[in-house]
């Protein structure tokens, strides 16, 4: 087992994860939040057309969008390019686990890395067009000069740290709750409570930075919260992180809770270590669903995809303390990555070739009609039928997107009929769902 602690080796996994990730780039069809995203980018013509699209989204800020718009820029737009950063970015994290894992003095660091490379979130967001995969890198870096900075204490460090946590706020604001631990951790520990003076100001330069843009924006986010609907966090929600965080179900979860334990009880690590793992995992699982009820913001398990590297670490610890102990994280990796396959497999959200589909016909009716978005994106030419004028149009086609009212889809149908419309082909029975309408 000794190969798990080599370099070459984990060069070797790094050079293999990174080919495996580009080639399930093209697998998967763009889905609604990339499309949303990207149909802000990808036409404009300078930054500032970045900067002002970026409000528009509830907590929305700009790097994730500029790095798209930069790649849109430099290669043309295409699937491939706009997912390429996500892979890089994945990539890099996974050497962020493996750096961690040395500082912490795991057996096998690379366990820790593989665990964190084949889970199920970090795999599905690693092939997105979407700035998931860039926080969790920030975070993971951070997160490696923060330790180093606890034990040769430099004010480069300090310098590197802030940069670190403001890259991670100006990608994904509730990286913030990293560092927040960080500091936390700091304040229980007497030997390193000296550190504070360099760790605390950095992530208050951090957020000093980051403040311009949140007075710039931040009515505009709560018109974009306010201007939908309103979520509260339920005790239900709350279900949603232990199911899909590692991407295993309830029994994933609750195997994850039994090697943490294990890693805990059992591990060399002084108290002071464990409480530092406890707080990295802890304290954003805490933070993220409480500023999701403070804003009214819905909870999704992705908002917490930094605690994935914490987590990681701690299974692969687990793998130390005993000679069963090595049981779990296989058990845990085996479930992982059948699901992956599964996902893999499973069809993706088919817009793209939907929306090809509407243009057999003279116009279409979109339910809801504000999905015309996700297919014009594709079909820029497509129409909009006038509903009070039908009897101009020959064909008619119906999208009907997943999440499209049955009310709707009733009055549409009424309508239809009543111009003397009928049914005559389903152009496309999966979703979203496409009907085509003759006169």
């Amino acid at each position: 087992m000794g190969v798990l602690r080599s370099h070459r080796t984990f060069f070797l996994f790094l050079a293999l994860y990174t080919v495996t990730l580009v080639l399930l780039i093209p697998v998967k069809p763009l889905w609604v939040d990339e499309i949303i995203d990207l149909g802000g980018v990808r036409d404009v013509s300078d930054v500032h057309g970045v900067l002002d699209f970026v409000p528009s989204n509830a907590g929305g800020v700009p790097l994730g969008y500029l790095v798209d718009f930069a790649m849109i820029r430099w290669f043309g737009y295409s699937v491939f390019a706009v997912r390429l950063p996500s892979v890089l970015f994945t990539v890099l994290t996974c050497a962020g686990v493996y750096m961690l894992g040395r500082q912490t003095r795991l057996r096998w660091p690379l366990l820790a890395a593989i665990l964190y490379a084949v889970s199920p979130m970090a795999l599905r967001y690693g092939l997105e067009a979407r700035p998931y995969a860039q926080a969790a890198c920030w975070s993971v870096f951070a997160t490696v000069v923060f330790v180093s900075l606890t034990r040769r204490p430099a004010l480069w460090k300090s310098a590197s740290y802030a940069a670190l946590v403001a890259a991670g706020l100006y990608t994904q604001p509730y990286s913030i709750f990293v560092p927040v631990a960080h500091l936390i951790w700091l304040a229980f520990v007497k030997a390193k409570r000296r550190v504070i003076w360099l760790a605390a100001p950095a992530v208050a330069v951090a957020s000093l930075a980051f403040l311009p843009w949140f007075f710039k924006t931040h009515a505009a986010w709560q018109g974009a919260v306010t201007s939908g609907v309103r979520f509260a966090v339920s005790g239900k929600d709350l279900m949603v992180i232990p199911h899909e965080l590692m991407g295993t179900g309830f029994a994933g979860a609750a195997l994850t809770l039994i090697a943490i334990v294990v890693a805990l009880a059992w591990s060399s690590w002084s108290k002071e270590e464990k409480l530092f793992w406890v707080l990295y995992t802890t304290i954003p699982l805490i933070l993220v669903p409480a500023a999701d009820a403070y804003f009214g913001y819905f909870l999704a398990a992705r908002q917490v995809i930094f605690v994935l590297v914490p987590i990681s670490v701690l299974i692969a610890r687990c793998a130390d303390v005993r000679r069963w102990g090595i049981v779990l994280p296989v058990v845990l990796l085996g479930a992982m990555v059948y699901e992956d396959v599964r996902w893999v497999r499973r069809p993706g959200e088919g817009w793209q070739a939907a929306a090809a589909q509407l243009n057999e016909a003279s116009c279409t009716i979109f339910l809801p009609s504000g999905a015309r978005t996700m297919y014009v994106f594709f079909e820029p030419q497509l129409r909009a039928c006038d509903e009070n004028n039908l009897m101009t149009f020959e064909t008619i086609a119906l999208a009907l997107s997943p999440d499209h009212p049955a009310s709707a889809y009733a009055d549409a149908q009424q309508k239809l009929a009543q111009a003397g419309f009928r049914k005559i082909a389903d152009l496309r029975t999966a979703e979203p769902r496409i009907e085509l309408y003759r006169r």
